[in-house]
């Protein structure tokens, strides 16, 4: 497309920033969302191992570090990259995205039973352990996070198949984020009910990513795709996105330190972070934005070989996921029950690397999950 074409629509278009096109100029892979990706599932291995095996370092500088980059720079750049995966994709139809929401939901309890209730069972068994025992059937229905990115597919089915534009999209998340904060609340001593419920809001400790909490990140996740796929200078895009968002980004972490406000920060990302309301939405959603501007600025020059590998790993994301879980899972019946840092570092990298190559191996295979 020529310049002279570029600025013509532009134009049309009346933005601000007079880098927006009404047509798509910007298609393929974006290699910066490929890099964050890649960069928040080395977080999420790193994390899980340190939640696993980690009873010896909590309370440490080395676990709130660990916490904090498997927290904001993880799950909630993966639903941001969801929302964003569904503008880029070719095959995204509202029927084909149903259909993979459909197979996630299946996957994500298939993988509870795999990687936790087979492991806490022969535990308990083992040590006559009815701790143990319980814990298995509470993991069995927890609210993973393929769980929630299953019922993510299924909301954007429905706004692909009403064509729902994005100011709709912010109103129908300020809607949901209102009703989040409304039931969270709810308390029912129902372990049924909270099984089922807790999909859609936090209703115990087990309920890791209710909808109507995390929604908000795949929502304007599809909303900022929408706006760089039609991006015809990404370079000031993304500058003038970080000037903006770092000092509020910072005033933001700030304001809720000062005033306790807590949407996570306080117990080290844990169930609070899971169930925060529409300030931790607004927080961590202007840290996503800064993160991955961050991201592409500094990424800007990287190598084609680096490069690879984070597409890869972002492309294979969800079967290092699965498969990083499982070795986890299953170390248990062999490993002891904590260890040092170093050694947490040790065994991060060894689970990541034998993930990455079990991944590359289903692809081979073209087993796609």
């Amino acid at each position: 497309m020529s310049s002279k074409k570029l600025e013509n629509i532009t134009k049309e278009e009346g933005n601000d920033l007079g880098i927006f096109a009404e047509e798509k100029v910007n298609s393929g892979r974006q290699r910066e969302l490929d890099i964050a990706k890649g960069v928040a599932v080395i977080f999420m291995v790193l994390v899980h191992v340190y939640e696993v095996y980690g009873e010896d370092v909590k309370g440490t500088i080395f676990s709130e570090i660990i916490e904090f980059l498997g927290s904001p720079p993880a799950a909630p750049v993966f639903m941001f990259l969801l929302g964003a995966g569904l503008v880029y994709s070719k095959k995204s139809t509202a029927k084909v995205t149903f259909t993979r929401g459909c197979k996630l939901f299946v996957l994500s309890y298939a993988l509870n039973f795999v990687r936790d209730f087979i492991p806490y069972m022969i535990i308990g068994k083992m040590d006559n352990d009815p701790a143990s025992i319980t814990e298995a059937w509470d993991s069995l229905f927890g609210i993973e996070i393929l769980a929630f990115a299953a019922l993510a597919f299924m909301f954007f089915a429905i706004v692909k198949k009403y064509k729902i534009k994005d100011k709709y999209l912010i109103i129908l998340w300020a809607v949901f984020s209102s009703l989040g904060l409304l039931l969270s609340r709810l308390t029912v001593e129902n372990e049924v009910f909270n099984s089922i419920f807790g999909l859609i809001c936090g209703t115990d400790d087990y309920s890791w990513f209710p909808f109507l909490n995390w929604i908000f990140y795949p929502i304007i996740g599809y909303i900022f795709a929408n706006k760089l796929i039609r991006c015809t200078d990404k370079d000031k895009l993304y500058k003038e996105l970080f000037i903006v968002t770092t000092p509020l980004s910072i005033a933001l972490w700030l304001c809720t330190y000062i005033k306790r406000i807590d949407f996570g920060l306080f117990d080290l990302f844990q169930t609070n972070y899971y169930h925060h309301d529409i300030i931790g939405n607004i927080i961590m959603g202007v840290f996503v934005l800064q993160w991955i501007s961050c991201i592409y600025l500094i990424t800007k020059n990287m190598s084609d070989g680096i490069y690879k590998c984070f597409a890869r790993w972002s492309k294979n994301c969800n079967g290092i996921y699965c498969a990083h879980w499982v070795i986890l899972g299953y170390s248990m019946l062999v490993l002891e029950d904590a260890y040092g840092q170093v050694m947490l570092c040790i065994m991060a990298l060894i689970i990541f690397i034998l993930s990455d190559i079990i991944s590359i191996f289903l692809d081979k295979k073209k087993i796609r999950i």
